[in-house]
């Protein structure tokens, strides 16, 4: 069992690791300059791949939650389980991301999940709250992560963060 829990994390952090390569190889775009306010404007690219990561770290963390306890948890059942805090410390590429335990979990970005009754699946959204066409990402116990944002809105409007 430990053995083929070891694999599966093994497997979730290399898929995330080549995802996060390629992402990274796509985005050749600078950032634009950071304006004299306290409003500083980040690349639309390097805010959304902290909202992949975040998305990346709950996936392997209720991965990892399932197989000690048959069944997923909801949002504040994961983070009191010290899971996601166990992989922020790990020196990966989720030490960066500080999670908290509130709806925002990451500043800009909101969380809702929803967990089976049964515990055998579940599906989150997290939501860029300062994206004017609403970006959002989508990702259930499967571990694929979707992206979208509002219909016909234009996809490439800037993104504010605040500091």
């Amino acid at each position: 069992m430990n053995k083929l829990r070891g694999t599966v994390i093994a497997i979730l952090a290399a898929g995330a690791l080549t995802c996060a390569a390629l992402a990274m190889a796509q985005s050749r775009e600078p950032a634009p300059a950071v304006p004299h306010d306290p409003m500083v404007f980040q690349a639309p690219n390097a805010v959304r791949m902290m909202g992949v990561n975040v998305v990346r770290l709950i996936n392997t963390a209720e991965t990892e939650y399932k197989s000690t306890h048959s069944g997923y948890a909801t949002w504040p059942a994961l983070y009191r389980s010290g899971i996601i805090a166990k992989h922020e410390k790990q020196g990966t590429m989720f030490g960066n991301l500080n999670l908290s335990e509130g709806p925002e979990v990451v500043p800009g970005w909101t969380l809702a999940m929803l967990v089976a009754a049964d515990g055998q699946s579940y599906e989150l959204s997290l939501h860029n709250l300062a994206d004017k066409c609403g970006f959002s990402f989508f990702s259930d116990e499967r571990g694929l992560i979707y992206e979208g944002n509002v219909i016909g809105c234009e996809a490439a409007q800037a993104i504010l963060v605040h500091h």
